[in-house]
């Protein structure tokens, strides 16, 4: 895994596109820095990390759209199926190389505040409590567009599946205050497509039939059971599902200089979740 992880780290430092996506990252943020910080006079360096996560939405597509995609591209896959490691070992190993890249773009913005606090307009407690945030959401979105690179041989058409895919998480934070409204009914049906969802998922990875069909059942019947035994239980479930899950949504928390353990245990289980989708992506495809 550490000689993946050498691999991988050395070609982003030697390659194009390390440099673009550090630059497009760090240009977007140090524009925010002057604008809320400099020229609004702003104390607060969380402003600028309320707002820099929507760069991630072009930024972390542009760092994962050529990790599987190029092995693939160039039949090297073929020599990562050779090696004589684990296959989530190379997963791994890719994953933590292009975390590391965006790394190097936090420890670079984590200058910001020290530069910031000569002129005493930051409050350092805050602004890296909001930097971790924003680290731990970047690692997620890396596992999320890792998995969606995995499943095309074009660069091209995963940069743009990645940066659709992102934006819909992005724009679904967006609307959740909207979904206060929603009753008992309209909760209850939106579950059942979510859980209809998962199983096409599920159909999509496995092609199994039997799996699929209990994967639905079991996310459809027990909501039914609960709605017509109690269905005031769903009143606002919709609202608190969607704002439990919504990834950009629980950042928010960290630039009000809150550490939230359960966001970072989800923001780790949601990154581990995609990891192992695109293991079994790659599993699969090593079989074909």
């Amino acid at each position: 895994m550490i000689a993946i992880f050498k691999r991988e780290f050395r070609s982003y430092l030697h390659n194009v596109g390390g440099f673009v996506f550090l630059s497009c990252l760090l240009l977007v943020a140090g524009v925010l820095c002057v604008a809320l910080n400099v020229i609004l006079g702003s104390s607060r360096f969380e402003d600028v990390l309320y707002y820099l996560p929507i760069a991630l939405i072009v930024a972390v597509p542009l760092l994962t759209m050529r990790t599987m995609t190029e092995e693939k591209r160039s039949h090297t896959d073929q020599l990562l199926y050779s090696l004589p490691l684990p296959l989530w070992k190379i997963v791994l190993g890719k994953y933590l190389a292009m975390v590391a890249v965006f790394g190097i773009a936090c420890g670079i913005i984590a200058l910001y505040p020290l530069l910031l606090g000569l002129f005493g307009m930051t409050g350092f407690g805050t602004a890296y409590s909001s930097l971790f945030g924003f680290l731990l959401l970047g690692a997620a979105l890396i596992a999320f567009c890792m998995f969606w690179s995995s499943m095309t041989e074009s660069p091209l058409i995963a940069m743009i599946v990645c940066v659709v895919a992102t934006a819909a998480l992005y724009c679904v934070d967006m609307f959740v205050a909207l979904l206060m409204s929603v009753g008992a009914v309209g909760s209850l049906l939106s579950l059942i497509v979510l859980a209809l969802l998962v199983a096409l998922i599920v159909w999509l990875l496995t092609k199994h039939p039997l799996v699929t069909a209990i994967v639905a059942l079991v996310g459809v019947l027990p909501q039914v059971i609960v709605f017509l035994i109690n269905s005031a239980l769903y009143d606002g479930l919709l609202y608190r599902v969607v704002a439990g899950l919504a990834l950009f949504y629980r950042h928010t928390v960290f630039t009000r200089g809150i550490f939230d353990l359960t966001t970072l245990i989800y923001d780790i289980s949601f990154g581990a979740l995609f990891l192992y989708l695109t293991y079994q992506v790659m599993e699969k495809r090593r079989w074909s």
